[in-house]
């Protein structure tokens, strides 16, 4: 039925938009009908919300009591995430007519809880469930969104203990800046940016008429104590269509980016390389199967020992076990370039809803991602699991407020020691759209198991000579015992992160080579990450005669 009434209301928009385009002053009842049509198939159709806003604005000017333009504009405020504008005209509409639509007071209820009047969204649900049909009340699940509200009031009771501060205009823009992603070293961020200055400076007309997406990097200047100024990503990432950051990798040699040109690439994950010798990136790859599918697939984490990534499907069906629309799936590198099948993280971190943003810190067993399916303060949260002995994952625990609010909090990233965090999030002190903010997480410590906040990074180059080489490597402690394995491909860089203050064994195996095991005393690091770098030479095997 509802794709009954789009098809009408699009055959009509057609047949009279000239007429309702030719008559804007004096609009009358015959053009306030079309013009009504022509806002909402903007709205509803082709997701132009600001050319649906200014349509309802121009027949405001004519009809300044009218119910329902109100509603109009309240709904687009509401899709441009204007929530006091949104709470401003749903009154109106309300206080021009309180039976103008049926899920006013559920609308009204949404857009004061977005704008941080909980109390009056509470009264808003609650006066929603006195007039709504029973069926419609479960349907919106009207319970569960007073529960998230009474829930937002008690966690912006009792805030955590961190401060947050926004990343200055060396990074954030006018446009959104989003998806954030910091070596584990902590020297280079990326990030993606919707700015004027993206590839091309096109506007994604087919979409929501915004920039399309750019990837961006800035470097640390330890010197100022803060980021250099963000450039686009040197090489070639970026495009003319989306491109969007995903993650790089703890080693940052490997950038994982999504894809989306609406053609040949819809929703895809890709890797690229960095060029040691140039220092640019290689042309993006895209993830074979079982990774990439024809559902989409998005958010990407590498593992720091390089042996697991984590990411986000929007895959369906028992086949894939999923739960929810988008639900973090896992899978196990097989070899340099492949990956097993991917395993669904099960019902206790994926929900009926929506699992974004994933990413794992460096200490391979804590997961932070954002979720709108679980209990949350409002839209999507972010959540803290951490694997169990057994192999399996702890009931997510919310962040609390201030990191979490009202609005959508996502691409939470923790450095190794844990206590300078990064995320996106939508604040009063914002240049734009939608910022990156860095947390300090001194007074908060979530990795609280003695061994994730004391992680060292061992790293290093395997070669015989000049020439370097691909090995597999394995660290054994001092009582013998395999504690980590990774590779390293043809360019012989390794990278992994240990926990510090311990001795350890490299041992290293490649093809055609001798084996050779070095010993090396990790040190912990001491206010900031302890680096240690290995530089590790093999000998040929000589073929006897």
């Amino acid at each position: 039925m509802k794709r009954l009434i789009l098809a009408l209301l699009a055959v009509h928009f057609l047949a009279f938009s000239g007429f309702a385009q030719d008559d804007k002053k004096t609009t009358g009842k015959i053009g306030y009908k079309f013009k009504m049509q022509e806002a909402r198939h903007k709205f509803l159709t082709e997701g132009d919300v600001r050319g649906a806003l200014n349509i309802y604005r121009e027949l405001k000017e004519e009809f300044t009591n009218d119910a329902m333009i109100n509603y109009r504009i309240a709904e687009c405020h509401y899709a441009l995430q204007n929530y006091d504008l949104a709470v401003e005209y749903f009154q109106n509409a309300k206080n021009l007519d309180d039976k103008v639509d049926g899920e006013l007071y559920l609308n009204l209820g949404n857009a004061y809880h977005r704008n941080g009047q909980l109390d009056n969204s509470i009264e808003a649900y609650t006066k929603y469930n006195t007039v709504a049909k029973k069926k419609d009340r479960k349907f919106h699940k009207v319970s569960e969104r007073l529960t998230q509200v009474d829930y937002a009031k008690k966690m912006i009771a009792s805030p955590v203990k961190v401060e947050i501060t926004n990343l200055g205009n060396n990074i954030n823009s006018r446009g959104g800046d989003y998806a954030p992603s910091i070596s584990a070293d902590g020297k280079t961020l990326i990030f993606t940016s919707r700015r004027a200055d993206t590839k091309g400076g096109g506007v994604d007309k087919a979409g929501d008429f915004k920039y399309f997406e750019d990837i961006y990097i800035a470097d640390w200047d330890s010197v100022a104590g803060e980021w250099g100024k963000a450039r686009p990503i040197e090489g070639k990432l970026n495009t003319e269509g989306h491109d969007a950051s995903l993650s790089i990798s703890p080693d940052g040699s490997q950038v994982y980016i999504y894809r989306n040109d609406g053609e040949a690439f819809i929703g895809d994950i890709f890797v690229s390389k960095k060029r040691q010798s140039s220092g640019t990136w290689g042309i993006p790859r895209a993830l074979d199967k079982p990774i990439n599918t024809s559902y989409f697939e998005s958010s990407a984490c590498l593992s720091a020992d390089g042996n697991k990534l984590y990411f986000v499907s929007e895959r369906e069906g028992k086949k894939y076990g999923a739960q929810g629309h988008g639900d973090i799936y896992v899978a196990e590198r097989l070899t340099k370039t492949t990956w097993g099948e991917p395993k669904n993280l099960g019902p206790v971190i994926n929900t009926p809803g929506d699992e974004i943003s994933v990413f794992i810190h460096p200490d391979g067993k804590t997961l932070f991602f954002s979720s709108n399916g679980h209990l949350s303060i409002g839209g999507l949260d972010i959540f803290m699991s951490k694997m169990q002995e057994d192999g399996t994952w702890s009931k997510p625990e919310n962040l609390g407020y201030p990191i979490n609010t009202i609005d959508d909090d996502v691409h939470f990233v923790l450095s190794t020691d844990g206590k300078t965090a990064h995320y996106s999030a939508v604040k009063a002190d914002g240049f734009g759209e939608r910022d990156i903010y860095k947390i300090d997480m001194s007074n908060y410590p979530v990795l609280t198991d003695g061994v994730s906040i004391n992680l060292s990074i061992l790293k290093g180059v395997i070669a015989s000579g000049e020439e370097k080489v691909a090995a597999n490597l394995e660290f054994k402690d001092a009582s013998g015992n395999v504690v980590a394995k990774t590779i390293c491909d043809e360019e012989g860089d390794f990278f992994i992160t240990l926990p510090g203050g311990n001795k350890y064994t490299v041992v290293v195996t490649a093809s055609g080579y001798e084996s050779k095991s070095v010993d090396v005393d990790l040190a912990a690091g001491k206010g900031s990450t302890h680096i240690h770098t290995e530089h590790i030479d093999l000998l040929k095997v000589v073929e006897e005669k």
